[in-house]
């Protein structure tokens, strides 16, 4: 069995679950911030007030923290966005059900958009990943397109039931597609004084469902 590392001055005991989470909060801070390349283990430990024997014992090797940092922000984006969808499609039944289910979902995924330039790091982490990938290729699908795209499949089937499987995987895709246009898009919108022709958030997102619904209600209109 393992040895219990050595502790720091101010925390003495560098095995507790406390320190493993403290060690993840500052590495995904820098590693938004500076990058992989940009940032080191000592950069780490420094920031929170640990030491490099910490991060061997709770995680063996720089790669290794970095690779546990992307799984718990995916695990709690996976999560956001699961709920929103389980918690609309039990709170709503009838011919409203669709747009609750598409409306929240929205919401839940465009969250981002809304954050504070502080609570922006997890998705700026993500962002350095897919331009500069350090993990493997199908961890992003595996940990969370997959798991998300399969939950909100289900969703609008359950509240479109004219439509086949296939039509209603492309919707989704669809659907899906257009958010995160929108996502990326406002990583880029234009200073406040040059706001003049850019659309808002919340009018994108009433745009996108409006849209969604009308395309699902003349499908399965073309199909009953």
């Amino acid at each position: 069995m393992r040895a219990h590392a050595a502790g720091s001055p101010h925390h003495p005991d560098d095995s507790t679950v406390a320190t493993r989470e403290r060690l993840l909060d500052t590495a995904e801070e820098l590693f938004a911030r500076s990058g992989y390349a940009g940032t080191s283990v000592r950069d780490i430990t420094a920031a929170a007030d640990s030491n490099l024997a910490a991060v061997n014992y709770h995680f063996g090797s720089k790669h290794n923290l970095y690779r546990e940092t992307l799984l718990r922000r995916l695990a709690t984006i996976r999560r956001q966005r699961l709920a929103a969808l389980e918690t609309a499609s039990a709170a709503e039944t009838g011919e409203g059900r669709l747009a609750v289910i598409l409306r929240s979902f929205a919401e839940a995924f465009l969250a981002p958009i809304r954050e504070t330039p502080a609570e922006q790091r997890p998705m700026q982490l993500l962002m350095r990943e897919i331009v500069d990938p350090q993990l493997p290729r199908g961890l992003f699908e595996a940990e969370l397109v997959r798991p998300v795209q399969r939950a909100l499949t289900t969703a609008i089937a359950s509240a479109a039931p004219a439509l086949d499987a296939r039509t209603v995987r492309l919707c989704a895709q669809s659907f899906l597609a257009q958010l995160v246009h929108v996502l990326h898009a406002e990583r880029f919108a234009p200073s406040e004084e040059d706001r003049a022709d850019h659309l808002e958030p919340a009018d994108l997102v009433d745009h996108i469902v409006h849209f969604t619904l009308a395309a699902l209600d003349r499908l399965q209109e073309t199909r009953s």
